[in-house]
Protein backbone atom coordinates (compact mmCIF):
# COMPACT_ATOMS: atom_id res chain seq x y z
CA UNK A 1 0.00 0.00 0.00
CA UNK A 2 2.75 2.75 0.88
CA UNK A 3 4.92 1.60 -2.43
CA UNK A 4 1.57 2.88 -4.85
CA UNK A 5 1.12 5.90 -2.32
CA UNK A 6 4.15 6.58 -2.95
CA UNK A 7 4.01 5.77 -7.14
CA UNK A 8 0.82 7.98 -6.75
CA UNK A 9 2.66 11.01 -5.24
CA UNK A 10 5.85 10.31 -7.60
CA UNK A 11 4.34 10.36 -10.57
CA UNK A 12 1.81 13.36 -9.59
CA UNK A 13 4.91 15.50 -9.09
CA UNK A 14 6.62 14.26 -12.34
CA UNK A 15 3.98 14.87 -14.17
CA UNK A 16 2.94 18.54 -12.69
CA UNK A 17 6.22 19.89 -13.39
CA UNK A 18 7.76 18.09 -15.96
CA UNK A 19 4.84 17.97 -18.53
CA UNK A 20 1.95 20.88 -17.50
CA UNK A 21 3.76 23.50 -15.87
CA UNK A 22 1.44 25.67 -18.03
CA UNK A 23 -1.78 23.47 -17.40
CA UNK A 24 -1.68 22.11 -14.08
CA UNK A 25 -0.45 22.25 -10.33
CA UNK A 26 -0.94 19.35 -9.52
CA UNK A 27 -1.92 15.61 -11.45
CA UNK A 28 -3.54 12.36 -9.80
CA UNK A 29 -3.02 8.98 -11.34
CA UNK A 30 -5.80 6.54 -10.01
CA UNK A 31 -6.06 2.54 -10.98
CA UNK A 32 -6.50 -0.91 -9.61
CA UNK A 33 -2.61 -1.60 -10.49
CA UNK A 34 0.09 -0.13 -11.53
CA UNK A 35 3.54 -1.54 -12.25
CA UNK A 36 6.96 0.09 -13.49
CA UNK A 37 9.46 -1.19 -16.22
CA UNK A 38 12.78 0.45 -15.36
CA UNK A 39 13.94 -1.38 -18.95
CA UNK A 40 11.92 -0.20 -20.97
CA UNK A 41 10.82 3.12 -18.69
CA UNK A 42 7.50 2.70 -18.98
CA UNK A 43 4.42 2.66 -16.51
CA UNK A 44 1.59 0.39 -16.66
CA UNK A 45 -1.90 1.26 -15.36
CA UNK A 46 -4.97 -1.14 -15.29
CA UNK A 47 -8.06 -1.20 -14.05
CA UNK A 48 -10.08 1.92 -13.71
CA UNK A 49 -7.56 4.17 -14.81
CA UNK A 50 -8.23 7.79 -14.29
CA UNK A 51 -5.98 11.08 -14.50
CA UNK A 52 -6.58 14.14 -13.11
CA UNK A 53 -5.06 17.31 -13.91
CA UNK A 54 -5.82 21.14 -14.06
CA UNK A 55 -9.53 20.65 -15.64
CA UNK A 56 -9.12 17.60 -17.63
CA UNK A 57 -10.13 14.54 -16.52
CA UNK A 58 -8.93 11.40 -18.76
CA UNK A 59 -10.31 7.54 -18.41
CA UNK A 60 -9.40 4.20 -19.60
CA UNK A 61 -9.15 0.59 -18.94
CA UNK A 62 -5.74 0.56 -19.34
CA UNK A 63 -2.57 3.51 -19.82
CA UNK A 64 0.77 3.26 -20.69
CA UNK A 65 3.19 5.75 -19.65
CA UNK A 66 6.42 6.69 -21.26
CA UNK A 67 9.62 8.64 -20.03
CA UNK A 68 13.14 9.20 -21.51
CA UNK A 69 16.46 8.39 -20.34
CA UNK A 70 16.24 11.39 -18.30
CA UNK A 71 13.34 10.50 -16.38
CA UNK A 72 10.65 12.91 -17.95
CA UNK A 73 7.84 11.46 -19.52
CA UNK A 74 7.28 11.73 -22.93
CA UNK A 75 4.08 10.67 -23.59
CA UNK A 76 1.32 8.89 -22.19
CA UNK A 77 -1.26 6.03 -24.15
CA UNK A 78 -4.87 5.80 -23.14
CA UNK A 79 -6.36 2.08 -24.43
CA UNK A 80 -9.44 -0.28 -24.79
CA UNK A 81 -11.55 3.04 -25.09
CA UNK A 82 -10.92 5.96 -23.59
CA UNK A 83 -12.18 9.57 -22.41
CA UNK A 84 -10.71 13.01 -21.93
CA UNK A 85 -13.42 15.53 -20.64
CA UNK A 86 -12.27 18.95 -19.58
CA UNK A 87 -15.07 21.21 -18.20
CA UNK A 88 -14.43 25.07 -17.84
CA UNK A 89 -16.99 27.54 -16.45
CA UNK A 90 -19.02 27.73 -19.13
CA UNK A 91 -18.48 24.90 -21.45
CA UNK A 92 -17.25 20.64 -21.20
CA UNK A 93 -15.43 19.15 -24.11
CA UNK A 94 -15.10 15.39 -24.20
CA UNK A 95 -12.90 13.05 -26.63
CA UNK A 96 -13.88 9.35 -27.03
CA UNK A 97 -12.20 6.78 -28.93
CA UNK A 98 -10.62 3.14 -28.69
CA UNK A 99 -7.21 5.07 -28.47
CA UNK A 100 -6.35 8.36 -26.63
CA UNK A 101 -2.56 9.41 -26.79
CA UNK A 102 -0.83 12.20 -25.31
CA UNK A 103 2.37 13.73 -26.66
CA UNK A 104 3.95 15.75 -24.11
CA UNK A 105 7.02 16.65 -26.36
CA UNK A 106 4.47 17.71 -29.18
CA UNK A 107 1.94 19.21 -26.79
CA UNK A 108 -0.66 17.24 -28.97
CA UNK A 109 -3.44 14.44 -27.85
CA UNK A 110 -4.33 11.96 -30.73
CA UNK A 111 -7.51 9.63 -30.70
CA UNK A 112 -7.81 6.62 -33.24
CA UNK A 113 -10.22 4.11 -33.38
CA UNK A 114 -14.31 5.50 -33.65
CA UNK A 115 -13.21 8.83 -32.24
CA UNK A 116 -15.91 11.33 -31.31
CA UNK A 117 -15.96 14.59 -29.72
CA UNK A 118 -18.15 17.47 -28.44
CA UNK A 119 -18.57 20.94 -26.69
CA UNK A 120 -21.08 21.13 -24.50
CA UNK A 121 -22.94 24.66 -23.37
CA UNK A 122 -25.52 24.70 -20.50
CA UNK A 123 -25.15 20.18 -21.06
CA UNK A 124 -26.44 20.84 -24.87
CA UNK A 125 -23.86 20.20 -27.34
CA UNK A 126 -22.94 22.66 -29.51
CA UNK A 127 -20.77 21.19 -31.73
CA UNK A 128 -19.82 17.22 -32.70
CA UNK A 129 -16.93 15.24 -34.39
CA UNK A 130 -16.98 12.04 -35.53
CA UNK A 131 -14.01 10.73 -37.74
CA UNK A 132 -11.39 7.95 -37.91
CA UNK A 133 -8.81 9.73 -36.06
CA UNK A 134 -8.73 12.98 -34.67
CA UNK A 135 -5.41 15.45 -33.44
CA UNK A 136 -5.67 18.19 -31.13
CA UNK A 137 -2.53 20.65 -31.35
CA UNK A 138 -2.64 22.48 -27.97
CA UNK A 139 0.09 24.74 -29.33
CA UNK A 140 -2.43 25.96 -32.46
CA UNK A 141 -5.69 25.17 -30.95
CA UNK A 142 -6.12 23.57 -34.41
CA UNK A 143 -8.28 19.93 -34.61
CA UNK A 144 -7.39 17.92 -37.37
CA UNK A 145 -10.11 15.36 -38.26
CA UNK A 146 -9.22 12.42 -40.62
CA UNK A 147 -11.50 10.07 -41.99
CA UNK A 148 -15.04 9.87 -42.51
CA UNK A 149 -15.18 13.09 -40.78
CA UNK A 150 -18.63 14.33 -39.80
CA UNK A 151 -19.25 17.75 -38.16
CA UNK A 152 -22.28 18.83 -36.33
CA UNK A 153 -22.54 22.67 -35.72
CA UNK A 154 -25.67 24.45 -34.24
CA UNK A 155 -28.45 23.76 -37.80
CA UNK A 156 -25.29 22.71 -40.14
CA UNK A 157 -23.68 19.27 -40.86
CA UNK A 158 -20.86 18.42 -42.78
CA UNK A 159 -19.12 15.81 -44.49
CA UNK A 160 -15.76 15.32 -45.74
CA UNK A 161 -12.41 12.95 -46.23
CA UNK A 162 -10.63 15.09 -43.89
CA UNK A 163 -11.16 18.72 -41.83
CA UNK A 164 -9.24 21.06 -40.05
CA UNK A 165 -11.06 23.12 -37.36
CA UNK A 166 -9.48 26.00 -35.52
CA UNK A 167 -10.70 26.87 -32.09
CA UNK A 168 -10.95 29.35 -29.44
CA UNK A 169 -10.02 29.02 -26.19
CA UNK A 170 -13.43 28.27 -25.04
CA UNK A 171 -13.37 25.50 -27.85
CA UNK A 172 -15.48 27.46 -30.36
CA UNK A 173 -15.26 26.66 -34.18
CA UNK A 174 -13.41 30.02 -35.74
CA UNK A 175 -12.45 28.59 -38.94
CA UNK A 176 -13.73 24.95 -40.54
CA UNK A 177 -11.03 23.69 -43.64
CA UNK A 178 -13.09 20.61 -45.14
CA UNK A 179 -10.98 18.89 -47.67
CA UNK A 180 -11.94 15.83 -50.19
CA UNK A 181 -15.74 15.27 -51.31
CA UNK A 182 -16.51 18.17 -48.62
CA UNK A 183 -20.66 18.55 -48.01
CA UNK A 184 -22.06 21.13 -46.14
CA UNK A 185 -26.02 20.90 -45.54
CA UNK A 186 -28.04 23.52 -43.70
CA UNK A 187 -31.99 23.89 -44.13
CA UNK A 188 -32.83 23.44 -47.53
CA UNK A 189 -29.31 24.12 -48.84
CA UNK A 190 -26.98 22.08 -49.77
CA UNK A 191 -23.33 22.32 -51.03
CA UNK A 192 -21.03 19.91 -52.22
CA UNK A 193 -17.37 20.71 -53.43
CA UNK A 194 -13.48 19.45 -53.61
CA UNK A 195 -12.80 21.78 -50.62
CA UNK A 196 -15.35 23.87 -48.29
CA UNK A 197 -14.18 26.86 -46.10
CA UNK A 198 -16.45 27.61 -43.46
CA UNK A 199 -16.09 30.62 -41.03
CA UNK A 200 -18.64 30.57 -38.14
CA UNK A 201 -17.16 34.03 -37.25
CA UNK A 202 -18.32 35.92 -40.48
CA UNK A 203 -20.87 33.97 -41.10
CA UNK A 204 -18.85 32.87 -45.10
CA UNK A 205 -18.90 29.48 -46.89
CA UNK A 206 -16.00 28.83 -49.89
CA UNK A 207 -16.51 26.02 -51.80
CA UNK A 208 -13.39 25.02 -54.70
CA UNK A 209 -13.04 22.50 -57.28
CA UNK A 210 -16.44 21.10 -58.77
CA UNK A 211 -18.75 23.35 -56.67
CA UNK A 212 -22.72 22.42 -56.96
CA UNK A 213 -25.17 23.80 -54.75
CA UNK A 214 -28.74 23.16 -54.28
CA UNK A 215 -31.27 25.48 -53.09
CA UNK A 216 -35.13 24.70 -52.20
CA UNK A 217 -37.07 28.51 -52.50
CA UNK A 218 -39.88 29.17 -50.80
CA UNK A 219 -42.39 27.78 -53.63
CA UNK A 220 -40.65 24.22 -53.26
CA UNK A 221 -39.11 24.64 -56.42
CA UNK A 222 -35.28 24.06 -56.56
CA UNK A 223 -31.73 25.68 -58.22
CA UNK A 224 -29.26 24.24 -58.78
CA UNK A 225 -25.98 26.05 -59.33
CA UNK A 226 -22.50 24.38 -60.70
CA UNK A 227 -19.18 26.18 -61.00
CA UNK A 228 -15.32 25.79 -59.99
CA UNK A 229 -15.85 28.58 -57.17
CA UNK A 230 -18.66 29.82 -55.10
CA UNK A 231 -18.89 32.19 -51.58
CA UNK A 232 -21.71 32.54 -49.95
CA UNK A 233 -22.40 35.37 -47.33
CA UNK A 234 -24.91 33.96 -45.28
CA UNK A 235 -25.30 37.54 -43.64
CA UNK A 236 -25.95 39.33 -46.55
CA UNK A 237 -27.74 35.95 -47.84
CA UNK A 238 -25.75 36.50 -51.21
CA UNK A 239 -23.55 34.05 -53.38
CA UNK A 240 -20.81 35.27 -56.01
CA UNK A 241 -20.02 32.41 -58.23
CA UNK A 242 -17.01 31.91 -61.02
CA UNK A 243 -15.39 29.45 -63.57
CA UNK A 244 -18.03 27.52 -65.81
CA UNK A 245 -20.96 29.06 -64.03
CA UNK A 246 -24.25 26.86 -64.65
CA UNK A 247 -27.79 27.55 -62.82
CA UNK A 248 -30.68 25.77 -63.54
CA UNK A 249 -34.61 26.74 -62.60
CA UNK A 250 -37.69 25.41 -63.79
CA UNK A 251 -36.97 25.46 -67.12
CA UNK A 252 -34.54 27.96 -67.41
CA UNK A 253 -30.84 26.89 -67.90
CA UNK A 254 -28.12 29.67 -68.27
CA UNK A 255 -24.40 29.23 -68.19
CA UNK A 256 -21.51 31.92 -68.39
CA UNK A 257 -18.08 32.97 -66.81
CA UNK A 258 -19.49 34.59 -63.42
CA UNK A 259 -22.72 35.01 -61.23
CA UNK A 260 -23.95 36.80 -58.37
CA UNK A 261 -27.16 35.59 -56.60
CA UNK A 262 -28.78 38.97 -55.02
CA UNK A 263 -31.44 38.63 -52.50
CA UNK A 264 -34.83 40.33 -52.80
CA UNK A 265 -34.36 44.38 -51.03
CA UNK A 266 -37.39 43.42 -48.81
CA UNK A 267 -38.18 40.18 -48.42
CA UNK A 268 -34.12 39.76 -48.31
CA UNK A 269 -34.47 36.19 -49.69
CA UNK A 270 -32.61 34.91 -52.92
CA UNK A 271 -34.28 36.47 -55.98
CA UNK A 272 -32.20 37.34 -58.76
CA UNK A 273 -29.36 36.14 -60.31
CA UNK A 274 -26.58 38.50 -62.64
CA UNK A 275 -24.52 37.09 -65.19
CA UNK A 276 -21.24 38.66 -65.82
CA UNK A 277 -19.28 38.19 -68.75
CA UNK A 278 -20.71 36.76 -72.65
CA UNK A 279 -23.95 34.45 -71.11
CA UNK A 280 -26.13 32.29 -72.16
CA UNK A 281 -29.77 31.22 -71.35
CA UNK A 282 -32.49 28.56 -72.63
CA UNK A 283 -35.50 28.49 -72.00
CA UNK A 284 -37.60 25.18 -73.87
CA UNK A 285 -36.86 25.98 -77.51
CA UNK A 286 -35.05 29.58 -76.93
CA UNK A 287 -31.51 30.29 -76.46
CA UNK A 288 -30.27 33.78 -75.79
CA UNK A 289 -26.81 34.73 -75.86
CA UNK A 290 -25.63 38.63 -74.18
CA UNK A 291 -23.27 40.24 -72.60
CA UNK A 292 -25.23 40.82 -69.68
CA UNK A 293 -27.92 38.65 -68.42
CA UNK A 294 -30.95 38.68 -65.42
CA UNK A 295 -32.82 36.15 -64.12
CA UNK A 296 -35.55 37.20 -61.72
CA UNK A 297 -37.09 34.46 -59.37
CA UNK A 298 -40.02 35.89 -58.92
CA UNK A 299 -41.82 37.21 -60.89
CA UNK A 300 -39.62 34.28 -63.29
CA UNK A 301 -38.17 36.86 -65.62
CA UNK A 302 -34.86 37.24 -67.48
CA UNK A 303 -34.02 39.69 -69.77
CA UNK A 304 -30.66 40.71 -71.93
CA UNK A 305 -28.69 43.38 -73.26
CA UNK A 306 -25.55 43.83 -75.21
CA UNK A 307 -25.03 42.24 -78.16
CA UNK A 308 -27.81 40.04 -78.15
CA UNK A 309 -28.36 36.91 -80.33
CA UNK A 310 -31.56 34.50 -79.90
CA UNK A 311 -31.64 30.93 -81.71
CA UNK A 312 -34.75 29.03 -82.00
CA UNK A 313 -34.14 25.12 -82.32
CA UNK A 314 -36.78 22.66 -83.55
CA UNK A 315 -38.80 25.29 -85.23
CA UNK A 316 -41.41 23.73 -87.88
CA UNK A 317 -42.78 25.23 -91.30
CA UNK A 318 -39.84 27.38 -91.89
CA UNK A 319 -38.96 27.52 -95.54
CA UNK A 320 -35.29 27.22 -94.71
CA UNK A 321 -35.57 24.31 -92.35
CA UNK A 322 -36.70 21.81 -95.11
CA UNK A 323 -34.72 18.40 -95.88
CA UNK A 324 -32.37 18.74 -98.80
CA UNK A 325 -32.57 16.61 -102.16
CA UNK A 326 -29.78 14.36 -100.96
CA UNK A 327 -32.67 13.47 -98.39
CA UNK A 328 -30.37 13.72 -95.68
CA UNK A 329 -31.85 14.40 -92.57
CA UNK A 330 -30.96 18.24 -91.37
CA UNK A 331 -28.39 18.17 -88.22
CA UNK A 332 -29.39 19.96 -85.56
CA UNK A 333 -27.21 23.42 -86.04
CA UNK A 334 -29.23 23.23 -89.85
CA UNK A 335 -32.60 23.11 -87.83
CA UNK A 336 -32.13 26.51 -86.36
CA UNK A 337 -33.62 30.00 -86.90
CA UNK A 338 -31.47 33.29 -85.40
CA UNK A 339 -31.98 36.68 -85.63
CA UNK A 340 -29.85 39.35 -83.48
CA UNK A 341 -30.93 42.47 -81.53
CA UNK A 342 -29.78 45.06 -79.01
CA UNK A 343 -31.90 43.51 -76.06
CA UNK A 344 -34.16 41.20 -75.20
CA UNK A 345 -36.86 40.20 -72.57
CA UNK A 346 -39.10 37.57 -71.50
CA UNK A 347 -41.63 36.82 -68.81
Amino acid sequence: MRKKIFLIITLAIIISKAIYPALADNVVVKANKQKYNEADKLMTFEGNVKVDFDNISIKSPKAFLKTGQDGKPQAATFIQGAEAIKIDEKSKSTVKANIIKVSILENKIKANGNTSSAIFENKTPTVTIKADEQEFDMDSNIITAVGNVVIDYQDIKTNSDSAKIKVDESGKPKLVNLVGSARVAQGKNIVNATNLLFNPVSNELIATGNAKSETILDDMTQVTIWSDYQQFDQTSNTLITSGRVKIVYKDYIATGPKAIFLPDAKTKKPNKILFMGRSKIQEGSRIVEADKLEMTVEPKTFTTEGNVRSQFTQVSGLKNSKPKTNNKKPSAHEDVYDFSDSKSESN
